[in-house]
C-alpha cells in the first residue's frame, strides 16, 4: 500500500493497516473499523459490523476472483454456515469432493465453481447484495440466450475500416 498512515476505528490514526487472519484468508486487511485493547499483556482486536465485513468479503470473492482458493472455498461455506456435506448435498456431488476442494486436493470444476458462487449469493448472509447481483446475471444469460438465437443460418459480415461487422442478412 502507498499510504503511510492508515485510520483505525473512527478518529485514531493508526501505523498501518490491521491484517485480519482471524477471518481465515491471508490477504485481507483492514484501513479502518476495528480497534485493538491491550489487556493483561494481551492484544484484543474487536471488529465493528463483523457480519457486514464478512458479507463484503464473501461478495467480493465471487464477483471479483476468477479462481477461488481452497481456504476462500471454505470460508464462503463457513459463511453460509453450512456443513461440507450440506454443500455437497446441494451442489450434488459427493461430501468428500467438498472436502478435496477445500484441502486444495481437486480444484472446482467450471459448473461446480458457478454453482458454489451461485450458492453463496442466494445464502441469507449474502443479502440483498447476493440477490441483485443474482438478477443482472440472469439477465444477462437471457440476453445471452436470445442473441443465440440465429434468424438464419448464413452469417453475412461486412468490413469498415479494417474492421469486421456482423450484418443481418436478408
Amino acid at each position: 500500500m502507498n499510504r503511510e498512515n492508515f485510520y483505525c476505528g473512527d478518529d485514531d490514526l493508526a501505523q498501518r493497516p490491521y491484517h485480519y487472519m482471524e477471518c481465515g484468508l491471508d490477504n485481507i486487511y483492514l484501513m479502518n473499523g476495528y480497534t485493538i485493547e491491550e489487556e493483561d499483556g494481551e492484544e484484543y482486536v474487536s471488529i465493528d459490523s463483523v457480519d457486514e465485513l464478512w458479507k463484503a468479503i464473501g461478495l467480493n470473492l465471487v464477483t471479483n476472483k476468477k479462481i477461488l482458493s481452497p481456504q476462500e472455498i471454505k470460508y464462503l461455506r463457513d459463511k453460509m454456515d453450512k456443513t461440507q456435506a450440506e454443500v455437497a448435498s446441494l451442489l450434488r456431488v459427493d461430501d468428500q469432493t467438498v472436502a478435496r476442494w477445500e484441502k486444495g486436493k481437486t480444484n472446482l470444476s467450471g459448473t461446480a465453481d458457478v454453482a458454489y458462487r451461485v450458492l453463496f449469493l442466494g445464502s441469507p448472509v449474502a443479502q440483498p447484495e447476493g440477490s441483485e447481483i443474482l438478477t443482472r446475471w440472469i439477465e444477462t444469460i437471457r440476453k445471452l440466450i436470445e442473441k443465440d438465437t440465429p434468424t438464419s443460418d448464413d452469417v453475412l459480415f461486412e468490413q469498415h475500416n479494417h474492421s469486421w461487422e456482423r450484418r443481418m442478412y436478408a
